[in-house]
């Protein structure tokens, strides 16, 4: 993987996050709205592993939000640009 493919996987874990913070929840709380263990989503957020695109799709389906939604703000993140 480039160096874009690993900013980009690092921009859509913080994303995650900070998504995450605006609904006040915690690791555990997206873990049980996705379906995927804690343990493996906090491999994911903290950069461990990569983030497969079906749990990705998840991720986003539990945060109400397209998975090009949440990519288009992992980007903007990435670039620098504000982020909703």
């Amino acid at each position: 993987m480039g160096n874009y493919g690993a900013d980009i996987q690092s921009a859509i874990a913080m994303q995650i996050k900070a998504e995450m913070a605006a609904k006040d929840w915690k690791q555990s709380d997206l873990a049980n709205a996705s379906g995927i263990p804690t343990s493996t989503l906090h491999r994911y957020l903290s950069g461990s592993r990569d983030i497969p695109l079906p749990v990705f799709a998840e991720i986003a389906k539990a945060l109400d939000l397209s998975m090009i939604e949440l990519a288009q703000r992992a980007e903007r993140r990435l670039n620098g640009q504000d982020v909703l």
